[in-house]
Order: C-alpha cells, then sequence, then structure tokens
C-alpha cells in the first residue's frame, strides 16, 4: 500500500501541472523531490521516482557499423531525436542519429556507443521530469 507521501511523489513527476504542497491539503508532509538535474549530467531519480515511471534499462547492442536499441527507447521532439544514456546514477539525454527500423529496433548511426546504457522504459517520463526542473517546476501547461 502507497502512504500518502508516495501519492504527492506522483504529483512531482506528471510534467504537467503545478506540485501540490502542504498548504493545499492539511496536515500533508511536503514531498521529497523526486528528480534532481543538473546540466551536462543529467536527471537523479529517486528509486520511488524510477519505479513508478517503470524505468527499465538495457546495454546498446552493436551490428556492423550501427548500434541498435529498442524503439521504445527513442525519444522524438522538437529538437531532434535522443535517448537517456545512464551517467554514472544520473540519467543523460544524448542526442542520435536514427537509421532504419525494423523488428522493434531502430538503428543509430551516431551518438551511442555498443555497452552504453540506456533507458528503454520510462523514456517519456524522464523527458517530462528534465522539462519540469529545467521550467523549475512549473507545468507545461500553465502558459508560463
Amino acid at each position: 500500500m502507497k502512504t500518502f507521501s508516495s501519492i504527492l511523489l506522483v504529483v512531482a513527476l506528471a510534467g504537467c501541472g503545478k506540485q501540490a504542497t502542504s498548504g493545499q491539503i492539511e496536515g500533508a508532509v511536503p514531498p521529497a523531490k523526486a528528480a534532481e538535474f543538473k546540466k551536462g549530467q543529467g536527471l537523479l531519480l529517486t528509486p520511488d521516482a524510477a519505479e513508478f515511471i517503470g524505468l527499465r534499462k538495457a546495454e546498446a547492442q552493436a551490428k556492423a557499423d550501427r548500434v541498435l536499441v529498442p524503439v521504445d527507447a527513442l525519444l522524438r521532439n522538437s529538437e531532434g531525436a535522443f535517448v537517456f544514456v545512464q551517467n554514472g546514477q544520473r540519467w543523460l539525454r544524448t542526442e542520435v542519429k536514427p537509421g532504419v527500423e525494423s523488428d522493434g529496433s531502430i538503428q543509430v548511426a551516431d551518438g551511442l556507443l555498443e555497452g552504453d546504457v540506456i533507458a528503454i522504459a520510462g523514456v517519456w517520463s524522464l523527458w517530462l521530469a528534465e522539462l519540469q526542473a529545467i521550467k523549475g517546476g512549473v507545468g507545461c501547461a500553465d502558459g508560463h
């Protein structure tokens, strides 16, 4: 059974919308910071946050001169294509050059090395947590 403070953790990871504060719910304990971001180093998640988003990881595999990753590991947004690479205990969003997709995998021509540990599940949640950290906790729907 989840405790009340872990329910507030969900709000902190939501990405869009403002975080709940102890003033909003009488007697509530402010949530522990679920994620911390440092530019150039990446995103550090608490174990509860990693479990909540369903974070899974795997090593990138090489085939000929290309690295193969699961399609679900690829994050595409207006800035380009990325994967989250494990950097110590942090997750660093790394730009990649995707290639041919087949059988649930995609070739990456540049940006990864064989053996890099990458996030293969929870990628969008990592992106939302990074956005929230960069934007100071202000949700994307707040118009700020």
